[in-house]
């Protein structure tokens, strides 16, 4: 589509918000186990589920996201994303038990995978150069920078005002994100020929998923030798190897294995797993020590953050930590 609009401060700080949705917002959960679970009355198991639904429905729908939001419009699925934040947000300010809060996390999710893909193709649309390199900057402050404050900012929130603010402030600045994009002219990328979506790949890998989430969140609570949690680890084993034997016999396949041939994605893939897995350690420890230690959210945060300082000097200085 031809058009001479050029990305503007406004669009960039929109799609700031609109990532920090997650990022920011959704992600604070890690600091707040202990004050949910009293407040909602919902066994540890559950919360946990729950917190790692998230990330999971996130990472299961991004790449279906992203092919929508090129075919549809990138702006009406940034669209979509918000609206889905603003409905998850609103079910965990009102959720009074589990099934609200796991619906909640389940939309900002889905929410996370609309935002994500479409909000980076908007930045490479409408900026060229050294304004493509400063949004994409932002971009990267938005979600990464969330990632890192989240701990702390909601140990703030919920110590001093209470944990559903969090989702009220999540609301305010998704509102405020579908404001700030309204004048942006819509995108979409050109088609080639008919697309054939991969909708086989992509059930193997939400029931794959799906089983191994359930097997690690549940399993102790199950007991590891339950008939039921012996068939979540067949499931997850054998929908793996179902899962690569099917991908690498498609064209137009969700994940292409041949990618990782090449080392610097590799090691770009390998790199951003890790930092997730970092990320999802979070919640061991801020419920740690909380729950072990007698610490409240706000003080949690605060060691976080002093590690997150720490780190930062190593780097700085050069300093290795002792093994």
């Amino acid at each position: 589509m031809e058009t001479t609009y050029k990305g503007t401060n406004k669009l960039i700080t929109g799609i700031v918000f609109g990532v920090i949705s997650f990022w920011l917002f959704a992600q604070s959960m890690v600091n707040i186990v202990p004050a949910v679970q009293s407040d909602l009355g919902v066994s540890l198991g559950t919360l946990n589920v729950a917190i790692s639904l998230s990330a999971l429905f996130s990472g299961m729908f991004i790449v279906v996201a992203g092919g929508l939001a090129d075919r549809l419009g990138r702006k009406k699925v940034t669209y979509v994303g918000l609206i889905l934040s603003v409905i998850g947000s609103l079910c965990l300010v009102l959720a009074n038990g589990a099934f609200l809060l796991v619906i909640g996390r389940i939309l900002q999710g889905l929410s996370a995978a609309a935002i994500m893909p479409a909000t980076i193709a908007l930045v490479k649309e409408y900026f060229e150069g050294p304004e493509r390199q400063r949004a994409l900057s932002y971009w990267s402050i938005g979600s990464w920078g969330g990632s890192g404050l989240c701990s702390f900012f909601g140990g703030v929130v919920a110590t001093s005002m209470g944990w559903k603010w969090i989702f009220i402030f999540s609301i305010i600045f998704s509102l405020l994100a579908m404001w700030l994009i309204k004048e942006v002219p819509e995108s979409k990328a050109v088609s080639q020929g008919k697309f054939k979506f991969d909708f086989g790949g992509l059930g193997i890998f939400i029931i794959t998923m799906l089983a191994l989430n359930v097997f690690i969140t549940q399993g102790a609570e199950l007991g590891w030798t339950n008939p039921l949690t012996i068939g979540l680890a067949v499931v997850t084993v054998v929908g793996i190897y179902a899962f690569i034997k099917y991908e690498g016999k498609r064209e137009n396949a969700l994940i292409d294995f041949k990618m990782f041939s090449i080392k610097p994605y590799t090691g770009a893939t390998i790199s951003n797993f890790l930092l997730n897995a970092v990320a999802g350690t979070l919640i061991v420890a801020n419920t740690y020590v909380q729950v072990g230690r007698g610490f409240s959210s706000f003080q949690s945060g605060m060691v976080r953050k002093l590690c997150n300082v720490q780190e930062r000097k190593n780097q700085w200085f050069g300093v290795r930590p002792l093994r």
